[in-house]
């Protein structure tokens, strides 16, 4: 069973008020969009910027609500007055209120997970350790945020022994207020890079960011893991949490064998030997978060190790297919910020992972940088210079700045204003002894690149 309430319970969690209608005994789901709601469900009407759920009052009447839970106004479009309406000051934060009121009546352990980059792969890594030996629950698609936290409460059944729960930000007091949701036992920092520098407009302020997730932790019971040593990360999360602190080094890890599908590596801790479908120190480091998660939640490296090995790349963040040419393509289109390229791009130029000779990489715009954006991209195409690639092509106004400072590098460097050029010239350079590492921010949309080459394979 997942998360039900009584109208009498959503009165005293929400600290609500019957504004109109007749109580109905039965607990039932809340669900916040009409298209999803079934008959006998709770209907939570959000207010936001773009959209008002109050105008879907009428649907909810008509969908067969058992009644809905809005904000304090005037009148509300419902069309009869016998639907009971519960009203609250915010409907987002009752939203957050019964979500959080629903994990503590179930109790299982929480995992909170965030990160400039690298917390939705350290997410799944999470979820395929505990899934595999515990009942787990975990974020699914993008369901990250003030949202989706909530709502990936709500959902979980009430046996859930383990939550995975993602948590992203835009900016500061958002982290602060998914874990106050989540309640999190365990909390993990990927990182904290250049991701969303234009709203906090220092890795300083990121990383305070991200330690919010510390802050309302308990500093006694709780874990704190970061899977980055990066000094300003560490000054910060040691600033606010003063309880257990586990902290990623490469020299903990002893690579066994890289091959083309994975990665063995183990622990200088342990005889047992871990396999995961990832490349590079900087997945490496996300698996090591899921390993310590495990561990602190009682699985023995053996349990770890096996689930470890279900973990697969979900679309858009490493997964592999091939061209018409030949060519093997990488795609890495989610998302990206210029921390998230370099690595890419270090597991990329492993030649026991990707034994192709050609490696070529596409860049897409780079977002959310701010006025920052041409220092941090042309310093990414500096860095980019002292790599074993053949080809460097960029993609977009933005991208430009990349291909301004690989200016001079060893290998071929060119600049594409749009996908269907930089598609003629992969397809005119790329063959079967080339793997072609394709990524970008979300909007600029290098998907559809990807989306091309694959048709052109089928």
């Amino acid at each position: 069973m997942t998360a039900v309430f009584t109208g009498e319970e959503i009165l005293d969690i929400c600290k609500a008020r019957l504004a109109s209608g007749l109580m109905p005994d039965e607990a039932a789901p809340v669900v916040s969009d009409t298209r999803l709601l079934s008959e006998g469900q709770w209907y939570l009407a959000f207010a936001g910027d773009k959209f008002d759920g109050h105008d879907f009052l009428g649907d909810a009447f008509a969908a067969g609500a058992l009644g809905a839970i809005v904000q304090e106004r005037p009148n509300y479009p419902i069309g009869s007055q016998q639907f009971p309406l519960l009203a609250v000051e915010d409907t987002l934060a009752a939203y957050h209120a019964l979500a959080r009121n629903w994990r503590k009546r179930i109790s299982p352990k929480v995992v909170g997970i965030t990160g400039s980059s690298g917390k939705t792969t350290s997410k799944e890594m999470c979820a395929s350790v505990f899934c595999n030996s515990r009942r787990c629950h975990y974020s699914v698609k993008n369901e990250n945020n003030e949202f989706g936290v909530p709502k990936t409460l709500l959902a979980m059944p009430d046996d859930t022994q383990v939550a995975v729960i993602e948590m992203a930000m835009r900016g500061l007091t958002q982290i602060e207020a998914l874990a106050k949701c989540a309640l999190p036992n365990i909390g993990i920092i990927t990182n904290a890079g250049t991701a969303h520098i234009e709203l906090l407009g220092s890795r300083e302020n990121i990383a305070k960011a991200k330690c919010e997730l510390l802050e309302q932790m308990d500093k006694k019971r709780g874990l704190a893991i970061l899977g980055s040593n990066a000094e300003h990360l560490l000054a910060r999360a040691r600033a606010v949490f003063d309880g257990r602190m586990l902290i990623f080094s490469e020299d903990e890890i002893e690579i066994i064998e890289v091959d083309t599908e994975s990665s063995r590596f183990r622990l200088k801790d342990s005889p047992v030997i871990f396999k995961v479908r990832a490349h590079g120190m900087p997945l490496i480091a996300d698996a090591w978060c899921a390993i310590v998660a495990g561990r602190e939640l009682g699985l023995s490296d053996a349990e770890i190790a096996d689930g470890l090995s279900f973990y697969q790349a979900i679309g858009g963040r490493g997964n592999k297919m091939t061209s018409l040419s030949g060519a093997l393509i990488i795609d890495e289109t989610y998302n990206a910020n210029p921390d998230s390229v370099k690595a890419a791009v270090s597991a990329l130029v492993d030649k026991n992972a990707y034994p192709q000779s050609k490696k070529i990489v596409v860049l897409g715009d780079l977002l959310e940088l701010g006025a920052q954006a041409p220092d941090l991209l042309e310093e990414l195409g500096t860095w980019l210079k002292s790599h074993p690639l053949h080809l460097l092509i960029t993609v977009g106004s933005l991208a430009r700045h990349i291909y301004v400072g690989a200016a001079g590098a060893d290998f071929e460097v060119l600049h594409c204003q749009d996908m269907s050029v930089a598609e003629a010239e992969l397809e005119k350079r790329s063959d079967q002894d080339s793997c072609v590492l394709v990524k970008g921010s979300r909007g600029a949309r290098l998907d559809k690149l990807v989306l091309a080459l694959s048709k052109k394979n089928g």
